[in-house]
């Protein structure tokens, strides 16, 4: 989905999200339809603003704006347009110059805008004779990007002893994000004793942090209570293949933009907030406060537990 315009499916759950929560952060917004939070800030701004976003007249706005011609940029003359050529008659990757031209401070045009221009011929140039595939026709995105990871295991393959939780050692996973989209906590709860697990994150919450947080998380549960957890689409789950082999547990899925599908830690979301507000740099947030405030929310009894309290449950699981 990179790159490709917003549908009109995806505007709505925009607008939804922003009559449900006018204050909604862009991040969040950005998980439900999997896309990044500057698309969503860029897409909303651009039609009204949060107060006055309308789905219907920004699609048929972008649709127009489809159909205008516009020169691109690089079939213009310039000093711009006839260095980039030089540089990849040199045999100098788009990506490398666009780099260069950023560490300069020149003027900038991103990687994808010399690709598109050259498969184009708006630069005079075939790509057979500058890239080192030797392509002379572009991939489509999803033939570029077929096989990158193994097929993800959809949540409705999930067995019934996992949906009905009748079976204890099946966590569901999420993050907390902070300030500026920059930093985060990593959320594990538990599906049958509802117990949590809160772990900072002070390197940021990629693919890589994030199986760090995860394994963090794991190392503290008993090997009879990991069994599977279940993510959402994100990018930062990525790791998940090394998560399975590692610890012999299996990894479901949420459908694209239905996070009710994992209810239960979406839930305990609005609890840790009242904690860590929206706005909240996380990245330097004490190991033993995510703790305090784990175990605070971990000892409350709760009716949905006929008025036992998760560590109460969890504490009588993890003694075998």
């Amino acid at each position: 989905m990179a790159h490709s315009p917003l549908t009109l499916h995806e505007r709505d759950e925009i607008s939804i999200a922003l009559m449900t929560n006018p204050e909604e952060s862009w991040a969040v917004i950005g998980r439900l339809i999997s896309r990044h939070p500057t698309t969503v800030s860029r897409e909303v701004r651009a039609n009204g603003d949060r107060s006055n976003y309308r789905p219907a007249g920004a699609n048929e706005l972008a649709r127009k704006n489809l159909l205008r011609k516009r020169a691109r940029r690089l079939s213009l003359p310039g000093p711009l347009r006839d260095r980039i050529i030089v540089e990849l008659k040199q045999g100098r990757s788009p990506v490398a110059i666009w780099a260069d031209l950023r560490a300069e401070g020149l003027e900038l045009v991103c990687v994808e805008t010399i690709y598109t221009s050259l498969f184009a011929g708006a630069l005079g140039i075939k790509p057979t004779r500058c890239l080192r595939s030797r392509r002379a026709r572009r991939r489509g995105r999803q033939e570029r990007h077929a096989n990158k990871r193994p097929a993800l295991a959809n949540i409705a393959q999930r067995p019934t002893i996992v949906n009905d939780r009748l079976e204890p050692g099946h966590w569901e996973a999420d993050h907390i994000v902070g300030k500026a989209n920059k930093s985060a906590l990593l959320h594990m709860t538990e599906r049958v004793t509802k117990f949590s697990l809160l772990i900072t994150m002070p390197n940021g919450y990629d693919s890589h942090a994030a199986l760090a947080g995860l394994v963090d998380g794991l190392e503290r549960v008993p090997a009879h209570l990991r069994k599977s957890i279940t993510f959402d689409q994100g990018s930062e789950w990525a790791q998940w293949p090394t998560l399975e082999d590692t610890y012999d547990l299996k990894a479901w899925f949420c459908d694209p933009h239905s996070p009710w599908q994992r209810g239960q830690v979406e839930s305990i979301n609005r609890q840790w907030r009242w904690w860590f507000p929206r706005g909240t740099e996380l990245a330097n947030i004490d190991p033993e406060h995510a703790d305090h405030v784990a175990s605070i929310i971990n000892n409350q009894r709760r009716r949905s537990l006929d008025y036992k309290s998760p560590a109460e449950l969890y504490d009588a699981l993890s003694v075998r």
